[in-house]
């Protein structure tokens, strides 16, 4: 039989803690124990000194997991639907849903392309053609475009799981596109004093 042991101080342990985001060096929590005997080191629950909360770590994972991705504030989103699929694909990364996050980014950019004035009901690759030919893709990122596509498509329609890495560039992609729609214009205003 497997016992959770409460102790003051543990091992020092390094992590992003998945509830509140801060950087976190702590040595409060439990630890396992097998039959009562000493740590064995399988696994370890830290408690964060910022919001009280535990993570879990064992051989090779941290649950939850660090927040991935910028956060942006609420009040650059007209549509607070952005706002909320853009935290989830975040929430996603956190429980290692890497195909779940492409398909938050898929339906991201739909919704980012309709409030840019896309018409509603068109394709994925419409929706996507949108926001290149319309100059809210960069230039020089007009090949994420393509990635994304791709990444998308796969997540939502093959028998393919995405990975961290794939997740990562969606999310850091998503991003891009939300500061350069959103972020910056809604800067631009409260800098000039209109917002």
């Amino acid at each position: 039989m497997n016992y959770w042991n409460f102790v003051q101080k543990i091992m020092s342990k390094n992590y992003i803690c998945g509830h509140c985001g801060n950087d976190i060096n702590s040595n409060e929590g439990y630890y396992i124990t097998s039959n009562g005997s000493t740590s064995n080191g399988a696994g370890y629950i830290y408690i964060c000194h910022h919001c009280n909360k535990p993570t879990y770590f064992g051989i090779g994972e941290q649950i939850p997991g660090p927040i991935y991705g910028k956060k942006f504030d609420e009040e650059i989103f007209e549509d607070n639907l952005i706002y909320s699929l853009y935290n989830e694909a975040q929430k996603c990364m956190k429980v290692n849903a890497y195909t779940s996050v492409g398909m938050c980014c898929r339906k991201l950019l739909m919704h980012i392309a309709v409030n840019c004035g896309a018409e509603e009901n068109k394709n994925f690759t419409e929706y996507v053609n949108y926001l290149d030919e319309n100059n809210y893709v960069p230039t020089n990122c007009k090949n994420w475009v393509d990635i994304i596509r791709t990444k998308g498509n796969e997540a939502n329609h093959e028998i393919v799981l995405l990975n961290k890495n794939d997740a990562e560039q969606l999310i850091n992609f998503i991003q891009m596109i939300i500061a350069v729609v959103y972020e910056m214009p809604y800067q631009a205003k409260k800098y000039s004093g209109e917002e």
